[in-house]
């Protein structure tokens, strides 16, 4: 199963996401290969590759000098390896932007070693552009990290409009997986009033697992390891191992025949979702 980490903003602990919860998985006894799509490489400076270390990696796959299978590398965690990503992931839209088939490159290049892992978890870049929609084009389903805050539910409305265009554009129709509620302070007033609007706004479509505000979770990619090597009796690590869980569960049910509620903020919404923006006052 091949699921996006996606997101239209960031500062939403999106790549935080997708290296703690391949690990989790794999510390389950699951085969995962995590992706970097994004040029920051943020995803394997988080597992402890120096960036002087980042070659082979997705650029040369993607350009077409090298397949996926001379890029993998393993990591300090059992069962968990990595595509690194780098600058030259810069030049990939400039180099192929002409070409057929271009948002397909990642899944074309994906399917020969698809039989070794049990989950390939793709780290899209934080924008629109031709990597990310490499990820979703490649993608059963997609997850996004949302932080309780105005903007970043307003940015979600973008990312489900071009998920629902993609069965015309390119004939994939990656499923929405569910929404994880990252960064979650219940100290804030503000922050508890934004969870409920979420909650009330997506319902099922949020993950039940929240992802709360820990040190923890900020300190681990400074060391390069995941939140289980770094602190694993920590709330960030128990959090990951839940959310891990929970995902399981939601990628064996039967998708529904249509949503119970369209997803996307009507203007009478976003108006009065705008009452709860953050004002940074702690209650």
């Amino acid at each position: 199963m091949i699921t996006a980490i996606a997101s239209r903003k960031g500062g939403v602990s999106k790549t935080t996401t997708a290296v703690s919860l391949s690990a989790a998985l794999a510390g389950i006894g699951k085969r995962v290969l995590l992706v970097d799509l994004d040029s920051q490489a943020s995803a394997s400076l988080s597992l402890g590759v120096p960036r002087s270390a980042l070659f082979p990696c997705l650029a040369d796959i993607l350009l077409g000098s090298r397949p996926a299978a001379d890029t993998i590398r393993s990591t300090a965690t059992l069962g968990l390896d990595l595509i690194t990503a780098s600058s030259d992931l810069q030049s990939f839209e400039r180099e192929i932007g002409k070409r057929p088939n271009r948002e397909a490159c990642l899944k074309t290049a994906l399917v020969p070693i698809l039989p070794r892992y049990d989950f390939v978890i793709l780290d899209c870049p934080p924008h629109p552009s031709l990597l990310s929609l490499n990820g979703l084009v490649a993608a059963d389903n997609f997850l996004v990290p949302i932080v309780p805050h105005f903007l970043a539910v307003t940015s979600l409305e973008p990312l489900l409009w071009a998920t629902e265009r993609l069965p015309a554009a390119y004939g994939v129709r990656p499923r929405l997986l569910g929404i994880v509620l990252t960064q979650v302070d219940y100290r804030t007033n503000v922050a508890r009033d934004n969870v409920a609007r979420i909650r009330e706004q997506f319902r099922d479509a949020v993950f039940a697992v929240e992802i709360r505000t820990n040190v923890r979770l900020a300190e681990a990619p400074g060391a390069g390891q995941t939140i289980f090597e770094y602190d694993s009796k920590s709330t960030g690590a128990r959090s990951y191992r839940l959310l891990a869980a929970e995902m399981l569960m939601r990628a064996q049910e039967p998708e529904p025949s249509k949503p119970a509620r369209d997803p996307r903020l009507s203007t009478e919404e976003r108006l009065r979702f705008s009452k709860y923006r953050p004002s940074g006052e702690v209650h």
